[in-house]
């Protein structure tokens, strides 16, 4: 099942069911998930919050619910997308209950807060979309042509790939899509009318709306005159025919639905692996692209690969569209260099200041460094290059983990249970990462049976993309190492320090 994320990218719905799959196909898929809907969740997190720092906070937390509630046999019941952005939405009232409110925006916490807002089935407090109801009568598929086909403008040949369906197929049922939606909201405007009148003014309403020689009538604009359910249902109709972006956005995101369409968010395409390609896991690191086939070549032929892109200036990122491919047949010897990844060996005993380029095989694409993932493997910290370890090898409850230099040693050896949220251990398997409920306890090892427990949320920790270790009690923190061999759950600063990667297995 894994070949479904390496080979074709799989729709959303096959997505959802290899979440609930063992381990080693869940990671995969919520890695898929994250590159896929990421941009959107984190666009519409930073409508909901005050800053990058929390909409990072929001969205992080977003996929690490989704996730679990899916695992735990949650379906969504709008396109995936939509069941993401309306998730963003429930964490937000969520915070407005605690300290984390400051980091909201303020006027989404003055609805928030707003005594007598009625809410979303199971999310109390946020405002429901007026067109939600509407569009989960329809069916799935309909959803999907309606949501990514018209609301978000994605590409046919994505929209296919999400839906399972064939670019001729979303060209062809996007714009009848829409229409049923139209229909729909006709029909639950005048199901909750009590008065008998509205069914015969159907079809006046449909002919009043029509987009070429639409038909006025006195008589509905007198009945509309006292009737919302009909002027309601006109206006849906209108506003669908007119602006229908803009309609949809506000009719099924609870907040800041306009603001979200004008983001102009374009998400990461699905991954169409060619021959050689890399896996799709390997292209993840949040907001860095690769611009050219091998990073093992070094600072030194950044000048020959920018003559050979015609790219104005060494740091410049074009669009990971717009990046024709780049066969690369040259070999250098650098000098070493800062980088935020750990340093790769160098194939010479003594590095040159310069890079004499020679001609030789096309090298093969070197692998981005991966987060800790559900293999049993090293974890390993980008700054110290220091390995996540239980001190001592003392296997009991309450033991510290500390760092150290890294060794064969199973204590060394961690893998993430996607499906329960926690770093379990290789030396026993018995045994989870703790966070001891606190941001300023450090951090030790627990029985993971108590993950199912009153006190669950102190071994569940979210991995990002970018190999922050993640708190369930405090997600705005991450793993950090602190003084000699101490860890800490400081708050995120995107450093290097925060980064682990996988190690040897």
């Amino acid at each position: 099942m894994v070949q479904d994320i390496q080979g074709d990218p799989p729709p959303d719905a096959r997505l959802t069911e290899l979440l609930r799959a063992p381990a080693p196909t869940a990671y995969p898929a919520l890695q898929e998930l994250r590159t896929r809907h990421h941009p959107a969740v984190l666009g519409h997190a930073r409508l909901c919050t005050t800053g990058d720092a929390a909409a990072r906070r929001l969205a992080t937390q977003t996929f690490s619910t989704a996730a679990r509630e899916i695992a735990h046999g949650a379906e969504p019941v709008v396109p995936l997308r939509h069941h993401l952005l309306l998730l963003t939405a429930r964490l937000a009232a969520d915070w407005s209950h605690d300290e984390r409110s400051a980091a909201l925006d303020p006027t989404l916490l003055l609805v928030l807060n707003s005594s007598g807002t009625r809410g979303i089935p199971g999310t109390p407090g946020v405002p429901p979309p007026p067109l939600l109801p509407a569009f989960q009568s329809l069916p799935s598929r309909t959803q999907g042509l309606v949501w990514y086909g018209v609301l978000d403008r994605e590409p046919a040949e994505r929209t296919a790939t999400y839906l399972g369906l064939t670019p001729e197929d979303v060209r062809y049922d996007t714009p009848p899509a829409l229409q049923s939606l139209a229909q729909a909201c006709l029909r639950t405007r005048l199901a909750a009318s009590d008065d008998p009148r509205c069914a015969d003014f159907r079809r006046l309403i449909e002919e009043s709306v029509r987009p070429e020689n639409p038909r006025h009538s006195p008589d509905l604009h007198a009945h509309m005159a006292r009737c919302p359910h009909c002027t309601a249902a006109f206006e849906d109709l209108t506003a669908l025919r007119d602006a229908p972006r803009e309609t949809l956005a506000e009719g099924l995101l609870p907040w800041a639905g306009t603001a979200y369409v004008r983001l102009g968010i374009t998400p990461a395409p699905p991954t169409e692996p060619g021959p050689g390609a890399a896996p799709p896991r390997e292209r993840r690191l949040r907001s860095r692209r690769l611009l050219l086939t091998s990073t093992a070549l070094g600072v030194a032929l950044v000048p020959l690969l920018l003559f050979l892109l015609n790219r104005p200036a060494p740091h410049t990122r074009p669009p990971a569209a717009a990046t024709p491919p780049v066969q690369v047949t040259v070999t250098a010897t650098v000098s070493p260099s800062p980088s935020p990844s750990p340093a790769r060996p160098s194939h010479s005993p003594s590095p040159s200041p310069s890079a004499t380029p020679t001609r030789s095989a096309t090298p093969t694409p070197s692998a981005t460094p991966k987060p800790p993932g559900t293999a049993y493997a090293q974890v390993v910290n980008a700054a110290t290059a220091r390995c996540l370890d239980i001190r001592d090898a003392d296997l009991g409850n309450g033991t510290d983990v500390v760092t150290a230099p890294c060794s064969a040693s199973p204590t060394q050896r961690w893998r993430v249970d996607t499906a329960r949220g926690v770093l379990q251990s290789a030396a026993d398997p018995d045994f989870c990462l703790d966070s001891r409920g606190s941001v300023d306890k450090g951090v030790g090892i627990w029985s993971c049976a108590s993950v199912d427990g009153d006190h669950g949320d102190n071994l569940r920790f979210t991995v990002t993309p970018d190999g922050e270790i993640c708190p369930e009690i405090a997600l705005e923190t991450a793993l950090t190492p602190t003084g000699a061999d101490q860890l800490s759950l400081s708050p995120v600063n995107d450093g290097t320090g925060q980064h682990w990667r996988a190690g040897a297995g």
